[in-house]
């Protein structure tokens, strides 16, 4: 027999040193283990190596001194030795065996020709296997018995071998019977009736099996209608059949279970089980309340299938990212109804691959994403007139951009549409009726272009068309005529027929715009130059046009410093009597714009700019302070006499700025300057707008003392039932009629009518623009009051018109 490797370490506790010898060798003929034998022949030295406790097995001898090796175990017990202990005595006494096993000896050697060295061997190397098996079987029932579910071990006869202290709880069990006493399941009735309902149940099935795994009820001393788990084996052991069993407490895992399947069917969400290849094994109600299907419906069918076709592509990646065991969180998928239609779910994908299922929570969120899709729809679209606004316009218009980069033979246009005179419309019919006649434009805009162009609305009547894939600049003005005479037909609003139309400004694609800025920029310079033209037409940009409104722009931005800077001047024009001695009346004021780069600049290039740009109100407001305050001055110096005046031109803007007369007011106050001294020089053109204000503008004017003058006359369109009205006193004959008098018997007809129709209403006339003496010799022919020209002199700067002054009116 091939000995084993293990060493064991062994204590003899002898007072013999012939005793140590003899069992020294015996332990040599071992043959199946090694021992290493370690010798103490005191009792008190035993008792220390016991409670030392570092030895695989003890010898003790009988007869110790005084002490016994009896009181030597019993000691060793006491402390809680575990290791094994072998009496060894010089004689057989069989109540000292008894004492000894009692106590807790492993076991009880006779020395002496009996004992031989197998002996010894056999009984130290059992003792160490039963002190093994007894520490196991110490470790597995302190393991049975901290187990919180309950665990039995009965006979095929239904005795009852363990019973954990789990299950004596549960089963309100009564205590360990009596020493001696097998107890049977009879002792145990709450258990006995527990087994028994799972043999009845084991019975029933069609082929029983060995193995009993099933729920059943218990009334147990932890409270009523517990349910428990009952997991029973039947295993041969020892020529016997041993029935093994666990019962497991799943009341408050079935109460789970009841609540979580109250939630499930309660849940207002879409909830689901499926297998991992995503058939449904279990569905909610809330299915049938969403799409109309039927849990019969559903069952065995696969959830991809209700997908819409467009989300098909993303299937797969969806299903890989499944069998990766990942999560989806916040999936929004299209899912087809049982009518057809489809909603919009939010879907939470939980994967359990350990159990071969696929857990899933949706959430409806079709009103949700309607109402995103209505938020979108609004944020890109007019509300007014369901077109597409600024936003919209300007990414399909760098979409555009980008796409002739990419293929620069493919070319779009840009048709800036403004209506012309809507505020007319909008003013005289209301806001009403002009936001039914937007609404009709855009109708008209959208039917004349094809589908894949784009109409959108920019603001107020300002309309933006994108024409996309043209092939040359023809076709895009094509569309703009096309359009024009759509607009030009009449439009009916509220009973009326309304007429209108509008000028369009055109921008053609190339590769140089960079920017949709640059592009609307030109459309819009575009369009100002149709409406400029006469409106009712369309302009197609070029580079010009961009210049000259940079020089409009830069014109601007100098005449907001021109006042601060001082950059003004005020010129002055003799009007002089026409009939002899041809005595000096008074002066026109005439405003100059001395720019340091460009010099003088006469009033006619930026006025205009500063009308447009609404500027216009406080220069004027400057020319008439100054020019008051510089006659004053002559008068005050004696230069003047209060005879003479200056005539003021007004513009349109101010002649129907509300504060107008209160500007008056308190400039004549400062100056202290009479009003007879001022007149003002009014256009036909500032009138016709409002031929009833502007008379009660003018009467509160001429209440003040101060004369209206009607500039311009016989240029504008103003009707003569309305001149008799105006409360003026002078009439200036426009330079354009008098330019002609010589050469031009229509003009020579013309300028007479005007004087004579002057003196039939009681005005006086002053001509504009004499240069010659043969135009003067006409005028005196004519009868003309006064007039005013090269001829006497152009106009001058003060310094320059007091020495005029001073020769015109010598002391």
């Amino acid at each position: 027999m091939q000995m084993s490797n293990l060493v064991y370490k062994v204590l003899l506790i002898d007072d013999d040193s012939d005793d140590y010898i003899v069992t020294r060798d015996l332990l040599e003929e071992a043959e199946q283990a090694s021992f290493e034998l370690t010798w103490i022949d005191t009792y008190q030295a035993g008792l220390e190596a016991l409670y030392a406790d570092r030895h695989d097995v003890y010898l003790l001898d009988y007869h110790l001194g005084a002490e016994t090796g009896l009181d030597l175990l019993q000691a060793a017990v006491e402390s809680g030795l575990r290791k094994p202990i072998i009496l060894l005595t010089g004689f057989g006494n069989y109540d000292i065996d008894r004492q000894c096993m009692a106590i807790g000896a492993s076991d009880y050697l006779v020395k002496g020709k009996l004992l031989t060295g197998p002996l010894l061997e056999r009984s130290i190397l059992h003792a160490i296997e039963r002190t093994q098996a007894a520490a196991e079987i110490r470790l597995l029932t302190h393991v049975l018995q901290s187990i919180h579910d309950g665990i039995y071990m009965a006979t095929e006869a239904g005795e009852v071998l363990f019973l954990n202290q789990s299950l004596r709880h549960l089963c309100a069990c009564p205590p360990k019977p009596s020493l001696g006493k097998i107890p049977a399941l009879h002792d145990y009735p709450i258990l006995q009736k527990l087994l028994s309902q799972g043999t009845q149940r084991q019975s029933r099935q069609k082929q029983p099996s060995r193995i009993l795994k099933t729920e059943l009820s218990l009334e147990s001393s932890i409270g009523k209608d517990r349910t428990v788990l009952l997991s029973e084996s039947w295993v041969k052991a020892q020529h016997q059949t041993l029935r093994f069993g666990m019962i497991h407490d799943i009341t408050e895992r079935k109460q789970a279970e009841i609540e979580r399947d109250r939630f499930f069917n309660l849940a207002i969400d879409l909830l689901f089980i499926a297998d991992t290849d995503g058939t449904f094994r279990r569905v909610n109600p809330s299915w049938s309340n969403t799409f109309g299907h039927t849990a019969d419906d559903l069952l065995g069918q696969p959830f991809w299938q209700f997908m819409v076709p467009e989300d098909n592509n993303s299937m797969q990646e969806l299903r890989e990212t499944l069998a990766q065991g990942k999560e989806i969180n916040g999936l929004e998928l299209k899912m087809r109804s049982r009518d057809g239609g489809y909603q919009w779910i939010a879907w939470n994908l939980v994967p359990f691959p350990q159990e071969n299922l696929l857990y899933g929570s949706g959430r409806d969120i079709s009103q949700r994403r309607a109402s995103e899709a209505r938020l979108t729809y609004e944020a890109l679209h007019d509300s007014l007139t369901g077109l597409d606004n600024r936003v919209c316009c300007l990414n399909r218009l760098e979409l555009a951009i980008e796409q002739q980069k990419r293929n620069s033979h493919e070319h779009f246009s840009v048709l800036f549409v403004d209506l012309d005179n809507f505020k007319h419309i909008n003013d005289s019919l209301g806001h009403l009726a002009g936001d039914q006649l937007l609404i009709q434009v855009s109708q008209r805009l959208k039917a004349i272009v094809r589908e894949i162009d784009g109409v959108a609305r920019l603001g107020g009547d300002e309309f933006l068309i994108l024409l996309e894939k043209l092939e040359s600049l023809n076709d895009a003005l094509k569309t703009a005529y096309r359009l024009q005479n759509e607009l030009q037909k009449p439009f009916y609003l509220e009973g009326r027929e309304i007429f209108t139309s509008a000028s369009i400004g055109v921008v053609f694609s190339n590769l140089s715009y960079q920017s949709v800025d640059e592009i609307i920029r030109d459309a819009d310079i575009a369009m100002y130059r149709a409406k400029s033209q006469g409106k009712a037409g369309y302009a197609v940009f070029d580079q010009t046009m961009y210049l000259q409104t940079l020089h409009l722009v830069d014109t601007e931005t100098a005449l907001r410093q021109a006042v601060k800077k001082r950059e003004f001047r005020l010129y002055y024009q003799p009007l002089v009597h026409l009939h002899p001695p041809h005595t000096l009346e008074g002066f026109e004021v005439l405003l100059r714009w001395h720019q340091p780069e460009k010099g003088l600049i006469p009033a006619s290039e930026f006025i205009p700019i500063a009308e447009e740009t609404r500027q216009i109100n406080s220069i004027g407001d400057w020319v008439l302070r100054n020019a008051c305050e510089q006659l004053k001055t002559w008068q005050m110096e004696g230069k003047v006499t209060t005879d003479l005046y200056l005539s003021v031109n007004l513009s349109g803007q101010q002649f129907r700025d509300p504060s107008l007369l209160d500007v008056l007011d308190t400039i004549l106050e400062e100056t202290q300057l009479d009003p007879r001294c001022l007149k003002l020089e009014i256009t036909e053109s500032s009138l016709i707008h409002n031929i009833q204000a502007a008379t009660e503008i003018m009467e509160l004017i001429r209440s003040r003392g101060i004369e209206l003058s009607l500039d311009d006359f016989g240029t504008g369109f103003s009707s003569l039932r309305y001149l008799q009205q105006f409360p003026i006193s002078t009439i200036k004959v426009d330079r354009s009629f008098v330019h002609r008098l010589n050469n031009s018997d229509r003009n020579l007809r013309i300028t007479s009518a005007i004087i004579n129709l002057a003196k039939a209403l009681g005005f006086r006339t002053i001509a504009e623009g004499v240069e010659t003496h043969e135009q003067l010799t006409e005028l005196q022919t004519l009868a003309c009051d006064a007039s005013q020209g090269y001829l006497f002199s152009k106009p001058l700067p003060a310094a320059a018109a007091e020495k005029y002054l001073a020769i015109a009116n010598p002391h």
